[in-house]
């Protein structure tokens, strides 16, 4: 591991190793950065993408660009899309609820950070919470979210557009861990919650990325999350801003279909009136020891996929793909996949009509009918593999069909 010149987001000891380098490609004209370093602060044990601060801003243009407009024109209205109310989401939703209404009453007045569309608010206020406001940097979402509560403003957890003191308890669900410097998050949190105020955070949980496997790599290919937290770094971070932990938990929620789950940790804070200048402990470098477990592991099953997708291509059948997510960005990156393709399939519109991959246009399913017999269809979109392999059979496909 080589030793790097950068700062971590939550100790500022520039102190930090390289603990993984992957170079993952994007779509064409994609403000994405494709260059994926995961650092270990060597201080405190923190986790995080190394990014430079344009890299950071390309993400910003990113959510608002392609990101969010994939969200809000997908053609599947059963995954945990951002902001969303479909079944997916629900659930996640009905873990959270009983546990606000715990700790606050119905008549509270409630901020949802990072709201995106607006369906988490809209629930609450179906269960009886009026004092609900949301902020959102995406402008589509805010426009989205409007339609449905009003109080739907252009802010981010950075930057909170309301006065001192202002809420008696504010939602970061999902929202840490996109965030470039957590720590003024949690400042702004410091600053519109009352005294006594409640923050409830939720952030994928990085010390189970191991036991909750998906894809290779897949806690890392969603880019998007630039800091990886246990329960130990939420807890030392917050009692440095003011916050005193409440309680703790662990669940894992579905994300685009059941068996695609997310390691979610949950915490309760409660605003205080200093802060907690805690020394580290070894809890914070149990974190980067698992870690090295995780990116270990991956990294056999990434040798693997090297050499059957070479066996596929010594084969000279045609190959179609069909699903283009970030399984297959990462698969087209890191193997021989990209030497090999007869054509790129979706069933996304939006993708077909404005998204390229070196050129080559995204195609509908039905190109599948110009596929020969002797062909194969590989499936990258994980969670979707039983709606595409029903597409395939409805299409009287003949050829091979290879899951990933």
């Amino acid at each position: 591991m080589n030793t790097v010149e950068n700062i971590c987001p939550l100790c500022e000891s520039n102190e930090t190793a390289r603990i993984l380098y992957l170079k993952i490609k994007n779509f064409d004209n994609s403000k994405l950065y494709e260059d994926l370093r995961i650092n270990r602060c060597s201080y405190c044990g923190h986790i995080y993408n190394e990014l430079t601060p344009e890299e950071f801003k390309n993400i910003m243009d990113y959510y608002g660009e392609e990101y969010s407009m994939t969200n809000i024109h997908a053609p599947e209205e059963t995954g945990d899309r951002p902001g969303s109310k479909n079944p997916l989401t629900l659930k996640r939703y009905e873990i959270l609820l009983p546990i606000i209404k715990r700790h606050v009453q119905t008549n509270a007045r409630i901020l949802d950070v990072g709201c995106a569309m607006g369906g988490f608010l809209d629930y609450l206020k179906e269960n009886g919470f009026n004092e609900v406001y949301g902020i959102e940097p995406v402008v589509a979402y805010v426009d989205r979210a409007s339609k449905n509560v009003n109080n739907v403003k252009v802010g981010s957890a950075e930057s909170v557009p309301f006065d001192d003191e202002y809420f008696d308890v504010l939602i970061m669900d999902q929202v840490l861990e996109h965030l470039y410097e957590p720590r003024k998050a949690f400042r702004e949190a410091k600053r519109v919650l009352k005294k006594g105020g409640y923050l409830f955070i939720g952030v994928p949980d990085a010390a189970r990325y191991r036991e909750t496997y998906f894809f290779d790599f897949y806690w890392f290919l969603l880019k998007e999350h630039i800091q990886h937290f246990d329960i130990a770094h939420l807890k030392i971070l917050a009692e440095s801003e003011g916050f005193n932990l409440i309680e703790f938990y662990h669940k894992k929620t579905p994300m685009m279909s059941e068996t695609m789950t997310l390691p979610y940790l949950g915490a309760i804070f409660e605003k205080t009136v200093k802060e907690n200048l805690s020394n580290k402990n070894e809890a914070l470098f149990y974190l980067g020891n698992e870690m090295e477990r995780y990116i270990d592991i991956e990294e056999k099953r990434l040798r693997a996929r090297r050499k059957f997708i070479s066996g596929l291509k010594k084969s000279e059948r045609e190959v179609f793909v069909w699903g283009l997510g970030r399984e297959f960005l990462y698969l087209y990156s890191t193997t021989e996949l990209k030497s090999i393709i007869r054509g790129l399939i979706d069933a996304s519109p939006y993708k077909q009509e404005n998204l390229t991959l070196d050129g080559k246009r995204i195609c509908s399913p039905s190109v599948i009918k110009e596929a020969n017999k002797s062909s194969y269809v590989i499936i990258t979109a994980i969670a979707h593999k039983n709606a595409i392999k029903a597409s395939l059979k409805n299409m009287s496909y003949e050829g091979d069909i290879i899951e990933l």
